[in-house]
């Protein structure tokens, strides 16, 4: 009796491992080839990353102004991990204010010593100086969250199929939706960028968190988008303790988040799924900026 036993658990254990062993695979697919992501899975916990904001000048192409930024970053220790381009503000910042970034920059470094040298530098001071404006937001990458939330998404989405929960998609329009001036103007803007964000679809958020009544309605919020990450495949790709490395802005966490593309998330944010739960998403303070990828093209 305890062989069939031993067989049925080794039987588990081997279909749970080759499950998650996929759904790995799949993320690491996704981070790759549609969100030209070059995160390594694995870093050292010594390991800085910066997201930098950046504001071009009046008439500048920003795709050249970040190979020049690109070029000035050759033969120094930094990493590029994502570049995207700014295409709206989903969420506008108290403290950051109305700021029309342009592209936004994840770049890693070994460590925040190497981070502030580099940043001392006559070349990168001199690319970042093509930008009207610059901010750059430090933060520690949370190492063994990111490793795990997808391998959570897939506990997740067993649990939906074990308990037979009815489908999120395809979204249903909300009817409110088109009497909702900003959802279609994010709606129209975004439509815009089918040749660069087809497939993917970037928001990097600046967190801070706001009262306990305030974290509890969020979390509501945070579950719900979550269970529907689970079944879509899409969802976190950077998550980590935010770091003050210049003005007086005060986050608390990074998080940055993939969606499949400008038609998705228009679909999304016109459904009743969306609208239903828009209004649980509360913060301290947060910036959530809207970018499509564009690594590839640097």
């Amino acid at each position: 009796m305890w062989k069939i036993a031993s067989i049925a658990l080794l039987i588990v254990v081997l279909v749970v491992a080759a499950a998650m062993l996929w759904q790995h695979s799949r993320y690491v697919g996704i981070r790759r080839e549609i969100v030209h992501d070059r995160q390594a899975i694995f870093h050292s916990g010594d390991a800085f990353h910066t997201v930098l904001f950046l504001a071009s000048a009046p008439g500048s192409d920003v795709l050249e102004e970040l190979r020049a930024l690109k070029r000035a970053t050759e033969g120094s220790e930094a990493s590029w991990i994502y570049a995207g381009k700014a295409v709206l503000r989903a969420l506008e910042s108290e403290q950051v204010g109305e700021k029309d970034w342009s592209a936004i920059v994840l770049l890693q470094y070994p460590s925040r010593e190497t981070y502030e040298e580099h940043a001392e530098t006559a070349e990168l001071r001199t690319a970042l100086g093509r930008f009207d404006e610059v901010y750059t937001q430090g933060f520690r990458r949370w190492r063994g969250v990111n490793v795990m939330v997808h391998q959570l998404f897939l506990a997740a989405r067993t649990g939906q199929i074990l308990r037979g929960r009815p489908s999120h998609f395809p979204f249903t329009r909300a009817e409110s939706a088109e009497n909702l001036p900003r959802a279609a103007e994010f709606a129209g803007r975004l439509l815009e960028e089918r040749e660069l964000g087809g497939d993917a679809v970037v928001i990097v958020n600046l967190l801070k968190d706001g009262s306990p009544e305030q974290q509890a309605a969020n979390r509501g919020y945070g579950l719900a988008m979550f269970g529907a990450m689970a079944e879509g495949g899409y969802g976190i790709m950077h998550i980590g303790q935010a770091v003050r490395v210049e003005r007086d802005y005060d986050f608390d966490q990074v998080a940055i988040v993939y969606y499949p593309g400008v038609d998705f998330f228009v679909d999304m944010i016109r459904s009743e799924f969306f609208q239903g739960i828009s209004g649980d998403k509360q913060l301290g303070d947060t910036q959530a900026i809207i970018t499509v990828p564009i690594l590839d093209r640097l």
